[in-house]
């Protein structure tokens, strides 16, 4: 990997300074660009590894990883998660045979990606070694259960024949609703027992 290290003069003039401010600049997106391709490489190296042990997907929940909740995983960790999901969906599909019930472009579905996560971890923790004999069978259940929901959600995406289609909600909430929602939490708040040191509960004095 290459590196910028421009020695400025110390007469140097305003454009050489704007050229040498420039080129780290390229430098930095560069080196960004390069980190970027080396996880992707991970990411399809993982994924064909996975794919390549066995007929399906490992059992064992110690194999699933976490936590699994979305909105916080760092890079690593959602590299880590993307593999073993795409793993484990590709599995789920042609072991059900449910093709048409879940659209080839679930990964680019929020509600989906979130329904298909929560199957996956119940599936890991049914099939446990140290699972209950009846939680196999629960599973099954949930799992036609969802098959609804996902089929719901495949009529909303309008994805069909592995077919991605984009879409915009066409109700959205407005853009101050949650300062509005804070102050309704504040007032609330207000009305409310503070708590003693002790976890008892004092009432405010009128």
């Amino acid at each position: 990997m290459s590196t910028f290290d421009f020695k400025l003069p110390p007469d140097a003039s305003p454009d050489m300074v704007a050229i040498a401010e420039l080129g780290a600049s390229l430098q930095q997106l560069t080196d960004a660009v390069d980190a970027l391709h080396q996880q992707h490489v991970e990411l399809r190296d993982a994924v064909a590894a996975r794919a390549a042990t066995s007929g399906g997907p490992r059992k064992a929940s110690a194999d699933m990883p976490w936590p699994l909740r979305w909105r916080d995983l760092d890079r690593d960790a959602a590299a880590q998660v993307w593999a073993w999901l795409i793993d484990w969906v590709d599995w789920l599909v042609d072991r059900y045979e449910i093709a048409e019930e879940i659209p080839a472009c679930w990964y680019r579905h929020g509600p989906l990606l979130e329904e298909l996560t929560a199957l996956a971890a119940g599936w890991h923790t049914a099939y446990h070694d140290q699972a209950r004999g009846d939680e196999p069978l629960i599973w099954h259940e949930r799992l036609a259960r969802a098959r609804e929901r996902l089929r719901g959600w495949d009529d909303f995406t309008r994805c069909r024949n592995g077919e991605h289609t984009d879409h915009s909600l066409d109700l959205r909430w407005p853009q101050d609703w949650m300062a509005a929602a804070t102050e309704a939490a504040n007032a609330d708040l207000v009305t409310r027992a503070q708590a003693t040191p002790a976890g008892r509960a004092t009432q405010e004095p009128a």
